[in-house]
């Protein structure tokens, strides 16, 4: 990935995007804790180990929201609300 200096939440999607960060399933985008500090590895602050529950939409709800996007599969799994995808036009495995 290259250097970017932007958000955090515009670097994951560019990273998704781009077939850099998840794999598509039959529910959407998924990816691991794992493969989200292996491709932001330049992030050196904890701000990295906040980011992702701060993102998750909570149990139980459905509609995505300016902050709250991915939805928590299990321990260290995270799937993307494909309606983030819609808001930024555009779609993984396109650039």
């Amino acid at each position: 990935m290259k250097q970017n200096n932007g958000l955090l939440k515009d670097r994951l999607i560019e990273a998704i995007v781009s077939g850099e960060l998840g794999s598509v399933e039959d529910r959407g985008v998924e990816f691991t804790l794992k493969e989200f500090k292996s491709v932001l590895h330049d992030i050196k602050t904890d701000y990295i180990n906040f980011f992702l529950p701060a993102a998750t939409i909570e149990p139980g709800r459905e509609t995505m929201t300016r902050t709250k996007y991915l939805l928590r599969i299990s321990k260290g799994v995270y799937r993307v609300h494909p309606d983030l995808f819609e808001c930024y036009d555009k779609t993984p495995g396109t650039t």
